[in-house]
């Protein structure tokens, strides 16, 4: 990964971690349950980020998104995070 990249993803990896702890507490705030919540609003984002793609780079996006998905999900198969790529959900907390 280089400098830039690395830049990127703590950026990346800041602003989930702020936007997160926002949901969640919209979520207790409403009394519904934060992690079923969190989802719900992460796939409303995850369909207006590619809405809002140009046509002819939607598939690229989705692409990405679906990447990113399966990096989460690599986690969960007991994989070690350096290995997916990714950090760990405690990271973002």
């Amino acid at each position: 990964m280089t400098p830039d990249e690395r830049h990127v993803s703590a950026l990346v990896a800041a602003c989930a971690k702020e936007a997160s702890t926002h949901i969640m507490a919209y979520a207790h705030d409403a009394g519904l349950d934060p992690p079923s919540f969190l989802v719900n609003v992460a796939a409303v984002l995850a369909s207006a980020a590619l809405a809002a793609q140009p046509e002819d780079e939607r598939l690229a996006a989705s692409r990405h998104i679906q990447h990113a998905l399966g990096l989460v999900h690599c986690l969960g198969d007991g994989a070690a995070p350096a290995a997916c790529g990714f950090a760990t959900p405690e990271a973002l907390q």
